[in-house]
């Protein structure tokens, strides 16, 4: 008969083993929390883009004017179903009917895009940006549009693929490598990094920016 003559480990091996663990996670935490943080930003940039070719198919397809708000900070909006949502920081798709009839709305909820409490950490809109984007009315939308929705940015689609874009910036700044000084219709934000958009007025596409540190542009992520 053989006796089983395994060594077991000793209680000195194993506190070797628990240090070494605890300094890889320790090391490898913060950089799979920034890598993701990163691909975050990224994530909200690419599914932006989807959010608006969807709206411009939407208005073209029901031949009504739709309209994209940006909500800053947190708040309650009516959805006209059962229950209200929350937004902010968000994009929220609304269609304008022009015509209601007795028991429509004039302006009724499609669908948001939220910016908070993604897989790669929370997005903003970037506060330099806030403070210069233009917040007034839509020569585009009726009256009571644009009171609802005073003091917030606004992307206005119109049925013929056209968009609204208010002070429309060039979009060829993305394409000259400068990072420093360029305005663009949005900035986007994960704190760190920033993302430049900018949106084609004539065919929708919306161009974006690779991810910028804080380090290389002038964009202030926070109020001061």
């Amino acid at each position: 008969m053989h006796r089983n003559t395994r060594r077991a480990f000793t209680l000195m091996e194993l506190l070797v083993v628990v240090a070494l663990i605890a300094l890889l996670v320790t090391v490898m935490v913060p950089v799979m929390l920034g890598f993701m943080k990163g691909r975050g930003l990224g994530m909200i940039g690419n599914n932006f883009a989807g959010f608006v070719a969807y709206a411009r198919t939407e208005a073209m397809n029901t031949r009504q004017t739709h309209v994209i708000v940006t909500y800053f900070e947190p708040e309650t909006i009516p959805t006209g179903g059962e229950f209200d949502r929350e937004a902010g920081p968000s994009v929220v798709l609304y269609r304008i009917n022009t015509r209601p009839g007795p028991d429509e709305q004039r302006i009724n909820y499609v669908k948001q895009l939220d910016f908070a409490g993604g897989i790669g950490g929370s997005v903003d809109f970037a506060y330099s940006w806030k403070s210069r984007a233009p917040l007034g009315p839509s020569l585009l939308l009726p009256d009571d549009a644009n009171q609802r929705f005073s003091g917030k940015y606004k992307l206005v689609l119109l049925p013929d693929g056209r968009i609204e874009v208010p002070d429309d910036k060039p979009g060829y700044v993305l394409d000259t490598g400068e990072v420093k000084g360029i305005k663009t219709d949005m900035v986007l934000t994960d704190g760190d990094r920033y993302v430049f958009v900018d949106v084609n007025a004539a065919t929708g596409a919306l161009k974006r920016s690779n991810i910028i540190n804080q380090e290389d542009c002038d964009e202030i992520a926070v109020a001061p």
